[in-house]
């Protein structure tokens, strides 16, 4: 299914536009996995302090993402709507990631609010401008979801890459401690941030996208206000919130599983997250076409139901006395399913924006994709603050000491149990999702490709 704006770009361009993840990779599950538990332990913030300041971090960045979606919205260049933004993002996320990565023992609480704030701001303008580019220069229904995929796997393969840094150090000889584990991933980022941008700015076209009159040019308030009240997109972003707290909890407590519940070392933990992530690249394809069969809402739901049953295979291997192959096959069943409700929220979220640019001519891509950047950032809040509260007053745990079979019963109880509920809760609003297949054919059939033109 295509329509009349012309051919899809080809496998390399959408390559180029997709090498943007590399950076953004390093936002993700590696500053879950080894920062949040480098400031935490060997940083010497603490646990609660450290799920605290990620919470209220990510809550501020709540407040000024919508303020970064209308500026990308506004703001054009003689380059186009967003290549200026995505060279703007570099100087600002590199400078950030040189600090957050490399900090010093003994750094204090205002050391990691200063980097971290400007971390987050870089990070949200490379990621809002990447999306909301998508929904210009795919062609249609499925095009967006072959842009996602690729942004996807490319992501994937970098937090592979990254999160493979302990085990490659450990099989190369050479000693290192967390902080030059994570220096390490830091500069990999560091060193691919000018390269990506060069890339896709220089052979991805900046085009606009049908049905965009110039509304979002005016803006008020009220374009977030109906943003949130659209039907479609208040769907997505409770998907994406859901998925992006489970995640996120899952990443955060991922190390403390593995070593004390699992009895794995770093280097066996790291072993693992590259067969997970190798898991979730291969699984891509497979839901790509399903979604192509089906709907997306459908292989949405199908992909979370199987994430819920991998956390009861943990549970019970946990109980079980833990082990490499035990959390090996948890991990298989959940990599399956973990790209998959990601990639499709962010595909839906683009049939959303051309819903609304075809109602309304005004093409709000980046202003919606920063609202779905600002709910998956309150789900990482919420993972990280109220999860490490939980973790270390209730069920009692604390790192880097010996704990007791009830603590540890407690962090498996965190690791596992949350999650499920949370992506029951994704499965329910899944089913109830009408933003379909046809609906979207209907909508871009009434774009004259002439021209901008108003949906009746």
């Amino acid at each position: 299914m295509t329509d009349a704006r012309g051919p899809r770009l080809s496998l390399p361009r959408v390559l180029a536009f997709s090498s943007l993840s590399i950076p953004l990779a390093g936002v993700g599950l590696p500053l879950a996995v080894y920062l949040a538990p480098l400031y935490a332990n060997e940083v010497g913030l603490g646990l609660e302090l450290t799920g605290f300041l990620f919470m209220v971090l990510r809550f501020w960045d709540v407040l000024t993402d919508p303020i970064m979606g209308y500026v990308v919205d506004r703001y054009r260049s003689p380059w186009g709507r967003v290549r200026h933004w995505i060279v703007l993002s570099v100087p600002l996320l590199g400078l950030a990631t040189y600090f957050v990565y490399m900090p010093e023992r003994g750094a204090g609480p205002g050391y990691f609010v200063v980097w971290m704030l400007l971390f987050y701001v870089g990070f949200t303008l490379l990621q809002t401008a990447r999306s909301a580019w998508v929904p210009a220069i795919a062609v249609d229904y499925d095009d967006r979801s072959r842009f996602f995929t690729w942004a996807e796997v490319t992501s994937i393969v970098s937090m592979l890459a990254l999160l493979a840094v302990p085990a490659i150090l450990a099989m190369s000889g050479v000693e290192v401690d967390r902080f030059g584990q994570v220096a390490v991933m830091g500069w990999a980022l560091l060193i691919s941030l000018p390269i990506v941008a060069f890339l896709s700015c220089a052979f991805v076209p900046d085009r606009q996208m049908r049905g965009d009159r110039g509304n979002a040019m005016k803006f008020d308030f009220k374009a977030i206000v109906a943003a949130l009240k659209n039907r479609y997109l208040g769907s997505v972003l409770l998907m994406e919130l859901l998925v992006g707290t489970a995640i996120a909890i899952t990443a955060s407590n991922y190390l403390f599983v593995a070593e004390y519940a699992f009895g794995l070392s770093d280097s066996m933990s790291s072993i693992v997250l590259m067969i997970f992530f190798s898991t979730a690249v291969a699984a891509l394809p497979f839901w790509l076409k399903f979604s192509a069969r089906t709907e997306k809402h459908t292989a949405f739901l199908c992909a979370v139901l199987m994430g819920m049953s991998s956390y009861v295979i943990y549970y019970f291997a946990a109980r079980s006395g833990g082990g490499f192959g035990p959390l090996l096959i948890g991990a298989l069943v959940n990599g399956a399913a973990f790209s998959a409700p990601v990639v499709i929220a962010r595909s839906m979220a683009a049939d959303v924006v051309e819903y609304q640019a075809a109602k309304t001519g005004e093409n709000r891509a980046g202003i919606y994709y920063s609202v779905l950047t600002s709910v998956y950032k309150v789900g990482n809040s919420l993972a990280f603050g109220i999860g490490y509260f939980v973790l270390g007053r209730v069920a009692g745990f604390r790192p880097g000491v010996e704990n007791s079979p009830e603590a540890i019963h407690g962090l498996i109880i965190v690791f596992c149990l949350l999650p499920m509920i949370l992506y029951g809760l994704a499965a329910i609003v899944a089913s109830r999702y009408t933003l379909t297949r046809s609906m979207q054919l209907d909508i871009s059939k009434s774009l004259d490709p002439r021209g901008p033109e108003m949906l009746d």
